[in-house]
């Protein structure tokens, strides 16, 4: 079992170039052992779960993934919030064909509630993912990463969704340096973080509904209480591309102010600056509003900044 630990962050297809331009520069203008860019991998990802949805309920993904003429069974936990990022556990075994085997989940610590494995006859396919990935090997400062950019589809009889999005994976060293990375990355193009997973996406087509944090039990702990509307805000930016609803730039603005007072000064700063830039837009943008807020850069850069201070308060 490995422990996957990742900053995801949401791109628009027209800047997808940008960033791959980018990408292969820093890997181009770096005589850095280990730094790399690998070949274009074709994946696809088949996810299994029962009508009634009992292991997305107990917080576990299935799937089956090809690539290269070969199958892996892969298991995945919810994990444990890192603001932001997503951290959770990871099973893989190579399979002989695009086959389940039930078999080898004996080495995962079910939740209690998928522990009899009745669920796995009545297992189906829910959804899909098929998607182009492009993979880069990274070496910052005290940081070894993986950088991925994925593109392509989430299919399921409920319709479909969107995938473009570049993913930091932590493979070795200091977590700090996937927020400094990505930070040089935001300066560069317009990226916003992302908390919605590939299996949420096919998720949410079924149910159609956006899935919020839990708001903490103690509102006096005003760490915690920035964690939770720090990530409110950023499922209410990513909602508002999913359901392609502008009216959603609302509740947008209102979680950031929430999250403004439970910041120190400076971070409320970068959190004013920003809201008087959407203010200006908003009035200016009578039209193609969703294509003008995508392109800006300092969206993003308020994301990054105020989540890699988070994380350094909480972790």
């Amino acid at each position: 079992m490995a422990t996957e630990l990742e900053l995801k962050l949401m791109v628009q297809s027209e800047y997808l170039k940008s960033a791959s331009d980018f990408l292969d520069g820093i890997c181009g203008l770096s005589d850095t052992d280990g730094q790399s860019r690998q070949p274009t991998l074709t994946l696809m990802n088949a996810y299994f779960d029962t009508e009634e949805a009992s292991l997305m309920q107990a917080g576990m993904a299935l799937r089956i993934r090809a690539v290269n003429d070969q199958f892996i069974q892969t298991v995945k936990t919810r994990g444990s919030s890192r603001v932001g990022m997503h951290a959770r556990g990871e099973w893989e075994w190579f399979l002989p064909n695009d086959q389940l085997d039930l078999s080898l989940l004996k080495e995962v610590p079910l939740p209690e509630s998928l522990q009899n494995m009745s669920w796995g006859s009545k297992l189906i396919e829910v959804y899909r993912t098929d998607f182009e990935r492009q993979v880069w090997n990274i070496v910052a400062p005290e940081t070894k990463m993986e950088v991925v950019c994925d593109q392509g589809l989430v299919t399921s009889p409920y319709g479909e969704d969107s995938i473009c999005e570049l993913e930091l994976e932590l493979k070795d060293g200091s977590e700090a340096g996937l927020y400094d990375f990505a930070l040089q990355l935001a300066e560069q193009v317009p990226v916003q973080v992302s908390i919605v997973s590939k299996a949420q996406k096919g998720v949410r087509l079924k149910y159609g509904q956006i899935e919020f944090p839990k708001k903490p039990l103690n509102t006096t702990n005003e760490i915690e209480l920035a964690a939770y509307w720090f990530e409110v805000w950023l499922v209410y930016w990513e909602a508002m591309y999913f359901m392609k609803d502008e009216a959603l730039m609302q509740p947008f603005r209102h979680s950031m102010s929430q999250l403004k007072v439970c910041l120190p000064s400076e971070m409320a700063h970068i959190l004013d600056s920003l809201d008087n830039e959407l203010e200006q837009r908003l009035l200016e943008e009578e039209s193609l509003l969703l294509g003008s807020l995508a392109g800006m850069k300092s969206i993003g850069l308020a994301m990054l900044r105020v989540g890699q201070w988070l994380n350094r308060q909480a972790f």
